[in-house]
């Protein structure tokens, strides 16, 4: 490229790059903020449901044997959570990575997958695992409703007992935007699941729950599973754009480095321009004093 217009138009084309991926920066970091905002929402919900089952279980007096709180099994269903489009890092194939290593691992029957985002879907599709369901345009804006779709596919098939076990294989956003690729167990329910929660009131003596301590658990449970959706819903999308915000930091500094090379080049093309001009100037000057 030795040409002055080859390298401006060259600039001009860095320069509205890195305007693009600049504006791509500020609209990742306010998604995420809203994403975490509307997660920490749910959070006080779901932590007063997690309280209220743990009181459950200290005052029952025995094991809660309900549909859901039941032993382990070999068929396995997986819910994975990806982005439905790309430009952040390595977002996308960590947690797919992970996803994979765990359902060929496991040791498990994998009878269902479901998938959230179109490139979980085809990560799957182009490794021969066509999903069950893939819950379409979800990711782009993570509601309760969402959440609550979801987690009843979920609970439909472990309570027909189609399968023994529900995972979620999701991002986790750690404190200074740390991206953890996590899988959580949704079902069965556990007695040790709750075990690091502080029950929402005391153990009280004589303390009856109608019409069973196991039916009133099964009714909170439904509401405890879909607080745990729809955080995996949050964590991932505020990931995926903590991940984009990076990347287009990163592509924004990289086009300011070579814009400072490109205009450093023009310069010096200019220069050589400018003195081969004089040169050709003072040759033209001195062939005339010889004449």
């Amino acid at each position: 490229m030795n040409s002055v217009s080859e390298i401006r138009h060259h600039i001009k084309v860095v320069d509205d790059t890195s305007k693009i991926t600049r504006a791509m920066h500020l609209i990742a970091s306010a998604k995420m903020k809203r994403a975490m905002n509307l997660h920490d929402q749910n959070l006080a919900f779901f932590n007063q449901v997690r309280a209220g089952i743990r009181f459950i279980l200290d005052t029952a007096g025995g094991p809660i044997n309900n549909r859901f709180f039941r032993r382990h099994g070999k068929k396995a269903a997986y819910l994975v959570i990806a982005a439905d489009k790309g430009l952040c890092g390595g977002y996308n194939q960590q947690v797919l990575r992970l996803a994979m290593d765990t359902i060929q691992n496991n040791g498990r029957q994998n009878e269902k997958l479901f998938t959230v985002g179109h490139i979980g879907t085809d990560f799957f599709v182009h490794r021969g695992l066509m999903p069950d369901t893939h819950y379409q345009h979800v990711i782009q804006n993570p509601t309760l409703r969402h959440a609550r779709r979801i987690t009843a596919d979920l609970i439909e098939l472990f309570l027909s007992k189609k399968v023994d076990e529900v995972y979620v294989v999701y991002t986790v956003l750690e404190s200074g935007g740390v991206l953890t690729p996590t899988v959580l167990r949704l079902m069965p329910l556990l007695p040790e699941d709750f075990a690091d929660t502080v029950p929402i009131h005391a153990r009280v003596a004589g303390f009856e729950f109608y019409p069973s301590p196991a039916d009133v658990a099964e009714a909170m449970a439904h509401d405890y599973l879909m607080g745990l959706v729809y955080s995996a819903l949050a964590q991932s999308y505020a990931s995926e754009n903590r991940a984009r915000m990076t990347a287009m930091d990163n592509a924004t500094r990289n086009a300011g480095e070579m814009l400072d090379k490109l205009k450093l080049q023009l310069n010096h093309v200019r220069q050589d321009a400018i003195t081969q001009e004089i040169t050709e100037i003072m040759a033209g000057t001195t062939g005339e004093d010889h004449q």
